[in-house]
């Protein structure tokens, strides 16, 4: 008889956060007219903190998924993908038909499914990732975390190579392997795992200003349009972003700082976004361009919009989730 695999509290906590980070990106048309300096860099730190989403989402699966024992690698990569492709598949027929349904031409519906102009590139850097995800599972299982210093140290170089557009130095110095999002599952697996010589409490104070330091840099950076946040998740500020968010999440449970939620109403809240965000990754999509049409344009709405967004995103799966035979498509 199979038991039930105990859930991880911060976990849940930074895949929630991640998802509503996500849907942050997607709802500045959903603000007022911006007719301040003070308004511009609100409206620009708020949707900055959206960009900690992907990141974190990325470093989660790196945590649960690495140094992990894969004896049968087919069966690996098929339950991964069955998890991913059946949702997308199905949301993927519900957001095309909506464009269709508003008159979008058939070459921006094709962009939207391969990923250019929508959220749905995601999806095939996942994919991309779950078929790499064996060979650096192999590669730390050997090296341990020597092997994962080694990686993330030429990667994070390659970052800084793309933060200033430096990238590649010579056509023949190829560091691709090194390079682009495979470093963050690798970074969430390492920090799950590091042991720090400081408290948890300090470690969770240094977390946090590392997201402040970081979070600052990149709006600043954003406000006066530097090319340097071109590339919006690869970029050393979004990489201290998603680590000090990481840590400090991580040591507020170590700190037991969590534990007063856990078992309430917030606690079950945080888990079941957590639960459900796949799914609410594509239906937000939906939910955002349908209310598009019934769009306030207000300050003082906004909150109403977004509370509404998250909700109407969440509840979408989570119907989806119970009823027979239709569960593996919800993303939950």
């Amino acid at each position: 008889m199979k038991t039930k695999k105990e859930r991880i509290f911060y976990y849940d906590a930074l895949r929630a956060f991640a998802i509503i980070a996500v849907i942050i990106c997607h709802v500045d048309g959903f603000f007022g007219s911006l007719t301040s300096t003070t308004q511009v860099i609100a409206q620009m730190t708020f949707h900055d903190i959206g960009r900690i989403g992907v990141p974190i989402f990325l470093m989660i699966s790196g945590a649960l998924l690495l140094n992990r024992d894969y004896p049968d690698l087919s069966q690996f990569l098929k339950k991964r993908f069955a998890r991913i492709i059946y949702p997308f598949i199905f949301w993927i027929i519900l957001i095309l038909g909506q464009l269709y349904y508003y008159n979008y031409n058939s070459t921006f519906i094709w962009k939207v499914f391969i990923g250019e102009p929508s959220i749905t590139w995601y999806f095939w850097t996942l994919i991309g990732i779950y078929l790499f995800i064996p060979v650096i599972n192999s590669f730390i299982k050997e090296y341990g975390e020597k092997g994962m210093k080694y990686f993330l140290a030429i990667w994070f170089i390659t970052m800084i190579l793309k933060t200033f557009n430096a990238y590649p130095l010579w056509s023949y110095f190829d560091l691709s392997y090194f390079a682009g999002y495979i470093g963050y599952p690798i970074l969430g697996y390492y920090l799950a795992n590091r042991k720090f010589k400081m408290s948890d409490s300090k470690v969770c104070l240094m977390g946090l200003i590392m997201l402040i330091v970081s979070l600052s840099v990149f709006v600043y950076l954003n406000y006066y349009k530097s090319p340097a946040i071109d590339l919006i998740y690869q970029n050393v500020p979004i990489i201290f972003m998603g680590t000090g968010l990481f840590l400090f999440v991580q040591y507020l449970d170590k700190t037991h700082k969590f534990d007063s939620i856990k078992g309430n109403f917030i606690g079950k809240a945080i888990s079941s976004l957590s639960l459900y965000s796949y799914g609410m990754y594509f239906s937000h999509v939906l939910v955002v361009k349908f209310l598009s049409y019934h769009n306030p344009h207000t300050h003082l709405m906004f909150p109403v919009m977004f509370v509404l967004i998250i909700f109407l995103s969440w509840l979408m799966p989570y119907i989806l989730s119970k009823i027979p035979y239709v569960k593996i498509f919800s993303g939950a």
